[in-house]
């Protein structure tokens, strides 16, 4: 049986911040006849088991992109929501438990996580597309999707317009994630933030990692300093590399791949091959 690794935050009335022992966070949105779980981490614990903790409503699983550490989980639940955008097999086999488990961070391994806790498979998770603008009616609370391709293609924001609380997943995050694999050039991140600000004017932010807190200032720094690299970098670097500016902060900086900084035809065709080795051997 898998582990239970969970902390609970209560962050609102019946809105909970699970943190799957520092690696991510999911979030558990609970109105009068449902509850929505935002993204399922990586599986590594016992999931199911914490949110039944908290909830006995019917439950739906949403994922704000499909990385393996927002929902890789979606195996424990049987079903899971993602964008639309994020459903070709290629995105499938992010979550391939192979995958899911070079993600383990060294304070899950510190507590006794070890890789034989990340288990399931994605051939037991049946993915249900949802569209830009869906709407989840928990009963007295809905919970609106809105496609801001910046992270990912399929990079999703929820916001329950009533109580003001967005979830951002990690198109946002202290340490912005655009050196991640299957990221969007960064270009494309600058193009959205604007738009993420605009959006998300008003509300509390919460995020996919570190203690899930974010504000809109620390965006506005990270969108000056995405047009700083931008300005500084005109093209695509020839080999692929993680770097921080303007240094590692984990209270704030960019990650970024000097070699996805704008789209190409030469990444796509990298993206094509890398899948095309990773599906067919």
């Amino acid at each position: 049986m898998n582990m239970d690794i969970y902390t609970v935050e209560e962050i609102a009335p019946g809105t909970f911040r699970l943190d799957e022992c520092g690696r991510d966070n999911c979030y558990l949105l609970c109105g009068k006849t449902g509850a929505l779980l935002i993204d399922c981490s990586l599986g590594a614990g016992d999931l199911p088991g914490t949110v039944r903790r908290l909830t006995k409503l019917p439950l739906t699983v949403a994922a704000t992109h499909t990385h393996g550490d927002h929902a890789g989980g979606g195996h424990q639940f049987g079903t899971i929501h993602v964008p639309r955008a994020e459903t070709h097999v290629s995105f499938r086999g992010q979550n391939l438990r192979v995958f899911r488990r070079q993600l383990l961070s060294n304070r899950m391994k510190r507590a006794g996580i070890t890789k034989k806790n990340v288990r399931g498979s994605i051939r037991k998770t049946e993915w249900l597309p949802f569209d830009d603008g869906a709407v989840f009616d928990l009963g007295g609370r809905t919970v609106r999707a809105v496609s801001v391709p910046a992270h990912t293609v399929g990079s999703t924001v929820f916001l329950d317009e009533r109580n003001k609380l967005a979830f951002l997943g990690d198109t946002a995050c202290p340490v912005l994630p655009m050196h991640t694999y299957r990221a969007l050039p960064l270009s494309a991140w600058e193009a959205q933030g604007d738009r993420l600000l605009a959006l998300t004017d008003g509300y509390t932010l919460w995020c996919g990692h570190g203690d899930g807190r974010l504000n809109r200032a620390l965006i506005r720094r990270q969108l000056c300093w995405v047009r700083e690299i931008l300005k500084a970098r005109p093209t695509n670097e020839a080999t692929h590399r993680i770097l921080y500016y303007p240094t590692f902060d984990p209270a704030g900086c960019v990650g970024f791949d000097p070699a996805n900084l704008y789209e190409s035809d030469k990444r796509k065709g990298w993206m094509k091959e890398t899948w095309n080795s990773i599906l067919h051997g």
